[in-house]
């Protein structure tokens, strides 16, 4: 009777470790994933950019740093522990671009240079290359145009969005407000302008929580070109909204992408001003677990 017994708790016990075994096989990424970024960038001193990745707690070999060929001027800054989770590590490469005696990029004759992969190296010394999603990369404009405005607030919410406000400093003319992105991510970004001409037109609202509701018109319907006077204010916000159906990788998705307003003065001087718009995920252990199983599921 002992014997038998015996024989049961093996066997219950055996049973038990393959479930854990199983479980914690389902919870491990098969390699480090960096998420899908939409990076645009100018290649000036000062301008930075974070490249974010998942993996494994318990890897064997880690990610150490990366570098990027198509980039020799830039520093990378590895901060491997941004957020812990139950079985994963989120971690994040700095890159930062650095002063114009280092050696350039090459840049395409037309359009930014345009980056697909880095090379990430492991504490094994073993590399790959590995897909980060894109980064765009404009040259530096040698002779930049004074803008005629200046800005005078600014801000950002948990709801994906954000805001500057600008007082225009000369008579001008705003022709546009474009980027890189803004075709690519038409059903997911939604920007708005808010200048006292166009107040008669139909207004759209983006919620930033606490911080209040912006009004304004959507930029599609905008009736550019805009003519302010010196003094006058004009504000641009803009919100991600995923849709719905939005998968658990694209809720890991990383922005940070510049918003061009085009500006043209009395005198004919065309300039240009940056807002930046800006959002890395803030991850919960459960669309951890859903960004895995996802991983897992291509394998």
């Amino acid at each position: 009777m002992k014997r038998i017994i015996f024989v049961i708790v093996l066997v219950l016990v055996a049973g038990s470790w393959g479930g854990n075994l199983w479980y914690y096989h389902k919870s491990q990424l098969p390699e480090p994933f960096f998420f899908n970024h939409y990076i645009e960038v100018e290649n000036s001193p000062g301008f930075s950019f974070d490249l974010l990745y998942l993996e494994n707690k318990s890897a064997k070999t880690k990610l150490n740093w990366i570098e990027i060929p198509e980039l020799p001027n830039v520093q990378i800054w590895p901060n491997p522990a941004v957020n812990t989770y139950t079985h994963q590590t989120q971690g994040a490469m700095r890159v930062e671009i650095m002063d114009f005696d280092l050696v350039q990029p090459e840049f395409p004759e037309n359009g930014p240079l345009v980056i697909h992969r880095v090379v990430a190296h492991f504490d094994d010394n073993s590399s790959k290359e590995m897909e980060i999603g894109e980064i765009q990369v404009h040259p530096a404009d040698p002779k930049p145009g004074e803008a005629p405005l200046q800005g005078s607030s600014w801000g950002s919410s948990s709801e994906k969005a954000g805001y500057t406000r600008f007082k225009f400093t000369k008579d001008a003319r705003l022709t546009g407000i474009t980027s890189a992105y803004l075709p690519q991510l038409s059903d997911r970004l939604n920007v708005i302008l808010d200048a006292a001409s166009i107040r008669n037109l139909e207004q759209k609202e983006i919620n930033f929580s606490s911080q209040g509701i912006y009004s304004g018109v959507p930029l599609e319907k905008v009736p550019f070109p805009l003519s302010f006077k010196s003094g006058e204010w004009a504000t641009v916000t803009y919100q991600l909204d995923l849709p719905d159906s939005a998968g658990p990788v694209a809720k890991t998705d990383v922005y940070r992408f510049l918003l061009y307003m085009e500006l043209e003065t009395d005198q004919g001087v065309s300039s240009k001003e940056r807002i930046f718009v800006d959002f890395a995920p803030y991850l919960t252990n459960r669309e951890v677990a859903d960004f895995v199983k996802d991983r897992r599921s291509g394998i």
